[in-house]
C-alpha cells in the first residue's frame, strides 16, 4: 500500500508542497501501478517500492529545475513519465509556465503520458517520436532517466539540440568512473549531489558541454607487398593538409620508404623513430618530427625495427604498446591532430598487430590484380580475430583499388569481384597506375605536390574528398 504521506516523510526536503501536489504524485503512482498490468512501465519488482525508487529518485532533481533561468525541461526517452511527469507536478503550483516536453517513441506509452497529463492537467508536450531522428531542437534542461548510457546522451545533446544549458542524469555507483572516461572526449563542468534513494549514486547537472576533438587513428594495410600501402599514406596525408587538417604519420615499416618519401632520412637520428619508442627507449613526443609541409608531421622509421619482435618476446603487453604510447598524443589537447596515419609493414607481423590494435579504423588498399581477393581472405581473419580479442571498436573504413589499368580486363573484373563482395566498403575512387606516383617518392614529395596534374594526383584529390565525407555522412547520422 502506498502511504499518502510518503513525500513528506521521506528523506527528500521540498518545501511549499500543497496536499493536492502530494495526492497527484499519489495518485500517478497507483497509475503507473495498474498500467503496468497491460504495458511494461516499470520493473514489476519494483511496484511496491514505488515511491522510493520512481516518484522520490525523480523528485529529488527539483534543485537543479527549480531556477530562474529554467523554463523548459525535455525528457528523453520518459517510459511511464519519470523524472518528467513527477517535475510537473511538483512545478505547476511553483512555477506555472515550466513546460516539460516528452520523447517517447513507443505508442502505448506516450499514449499514457498524454492520460496523466490531461488528468492532473499539465504544462506539458508529448512527441511520440524517436528522439535520434530529430534535429535543432530548443530546451533548458535535458533530463534522462534509465534511457541510454551518459556517452549516448551527449552525443544527442550535441547532435541533435540546437540550444540547451544543462543535462541532468541519473548515474549508479560507478558513476565517478563513467564522468572521468566521458572527459576523454569531452570537455564540460558539472554539479554533484548524493541521491537521497541510494547511497552509491549520484544526481548530476552538466553545463558547458563539448565535444573535443575527435582524432581518428588509421591505419594503411596489406600483407602483401606492393600494393601501394606507403603510397597511399603520403598521399591521403598530403591531400588532408591541403583541406586544412593536421596530421601525423607513423612509419611503422623498417623499410621506412613513408619516411623517405615525405623527404626525411631513414638513416640519420636513429634514435629518434618510432623504434626508439616501442623498445621503451623514447616517448613518442620526443620523435614528432616536423616535415617541409604544412600541418603534416612524421615518425620516422628504419631498419632497427625489424628487431623489435625478438626483443620484446617476453613483454605480455607488447600488442598494446604502440596504443598505450598514441595515448598521450590523443588525450593532449596541444596535439591538435585531426588524423593519426600508420604506414604498416607488408606483413602480419608483430609490427602490424600493434597498428591494428591502436587503430579506430583502417584503409586497405586492394591491387586490382590477380589472387589480390584471395590474398585479403587472411588480413580479413586476421581483423576479426583482434576485433575478438584485442579492439572491439576496429572497423574497416574502405577498401581502396590501386594500380588499376583500364586497358587490362583483368582491372575491371577484379573491381566487380570486390564491388560485388564488399559492397558499400569499396571507395568509388579508383587509383591507376600512373608513373608519376612512382617517381614522386625518389623526390621525397608526395606526387600532390610533384605533378598536381597527373592521372595519380587527380584520383588521390577524389580520394581524400571522399575520405572526409565519409566523417560527414557519420556526423549527421549521429
Amino acid at each position: 500500500m502506498i502511504d499518502s504521506d510518503f513525500i513528506k516523510n521521506s528523506k527528500l526536503n521540498i518545501q511549499n508542497v500543497s496536499r493536492e501536489t502530494l495526492d497527484e504524485l499519489q495518485n500517478y503512482s497507483l497509475s503507473i501501478i495498474r498500467k503496468n498490468k497491460e504495458i511494461n512501465l516499470i520493473s514489476s519488482s519494483t511496484e511496491k517500492s514505488i515511491n522510493t525508487r520512481h516518484i522520490e529518485d525523480s523528485a529529488q532533481t527539483i534543485d537543479f529545475i527549480n531556477k530562474n533561468d529554467v523554463k523548459i525541461c525535455t525528457d528523453l526517452g520518459s517510459g511511464a513519465g519519470l523524472p518528467g511527469i513527477v517535475l510537473a507536478i511538483l512545478m505547476k503550483s511553483k512555477k506555472p509556465e515550466f513546460k516539460v516536453i516528452f520523447y517517447e517513441k513507443s505508442y502505448h506509452k506516450s499514449n499514457f503520458i498524454k492520460e496523466i497529463s490531461k488528468k492532473f492537467k499539465l504544462n506539458t508536450e508529448i512527441n511520440q517520436k524517436n528522439i535520434f531522428e530529430q534535429k535543432d531542437l530548443r530546451t533548458d534542461i535535458i533530463i534522462s532517466r534509465a534511457f541510454k548510457p551518459l556517452p549516448v546522451i551527449f552525443e544527442i545533446a550535441s547532435n541533435n539540440f540546437k540550444k540547451f544549458k544543462y543535462i541532468i542524469l541519473f548515474l549508479g555507483k560507478s558513476g565517478k568512473e563513467i564522468l572521468k572516461d566521458a572527459s576523454k572526449r569531452w570537455k564540460f563542468d558539472y554539479e554533484e549531489k548524493k541521491s537521497l534513494t541510494n547511497d552509491e549514486s549520484l544526481i548530476v547537472k552538466i553545463s558547458n558541454l563539448q565535444k573535443k576533438m575527435d582524432k581518428k587513428v588509421i591505419s594503411v594495410i596489406n600483407q602483401k607487398g606492393g600494393v601501394g600501402k606507403t603510397t597511399t599514406v603520403i598521399n591521403l596525408a598530403a591531400g588532408l593538409t591541403m583541406k586544412g587538417k593536421k596530421i601525423l604519420v607513423i612509419d611503422l615499416d623498417p623499410q621506412g620508404n613513408a619516411t623517405t618519401g615525405l623527404g626525411l632520412s631513414n638513416l640519420e637520428n636513429s634514435e629518434l623513430t618510432i623504434y626508439s619508442v616501442l623498445n621503451g627507449n623514447k616517448k613518442i613526443s620526443e620523435v614528432v618530427q616536423s616535415t617541409k609541409f604544412d600541418n603534416l608531421n612524421l615518425v620516422t622509421s628504419n631498419v632497427d625495427l625489424s628487431g623489435l619482435e625478438v626483443e620484446t618476446a617476453g613483454d605480455s603487453r607488447r600488442a598494446f604498446k604502440l596504443k598505450d604510447e598514441l595515448a598521450s598524443i590523443l588525450n593532449d589537447s596541444r596535439a591538435s591532430y585531426d588524423y593519426i596515419l600508420i604506414d604498416c609493414p607488408p606483413s602480419l607481423s608483430l609490427l602490424t598487430i600493434m597498428a591494428l590494435v591502436a587503430s579506430d579504423e583502417l584503409v586497405v588498399p586492394l591491387q586490382t590484380e590477380f589472387f589480390a581477393l584471395e590474398g585479403l581472405t587472411q588480413l580479413m581473419k586476421t581483423i576479426e580475430r583482434i576485433k575478438s580479442n584485442l579492439n572491439p571498436s576496429l572497423n574497416i573504413r574502405g577498401i581502396l583499388l590501386t594500380m588499376y589499368d583500364k586497358r587490362n580486363k583483368l582491372s575491371s573484373e577484379v573491381e566487380q569481384e570486390a564491388r560485388n563482395y564488399f559492397k558499400e566498403k569499396v571507395y568509388q575512387t579508383v587509383v591507376p597506375r600512373n608513373v608519376r606516383l612512382s617517381e614522386a617518392p625518389s623526390h621525397g614529395v608526395p606526387v600532390l605536390v610533384y605533378d598536381k596534374a597527373c592521372p595519380g594526383s587527380k584520383s588521390y584529390f577524389t580520394f581524400t574528398d571522399e575520405f572526409l565525407r565519409q566523417d560527414k555522412l557519420v556526423e549527421s547520422a549521429a
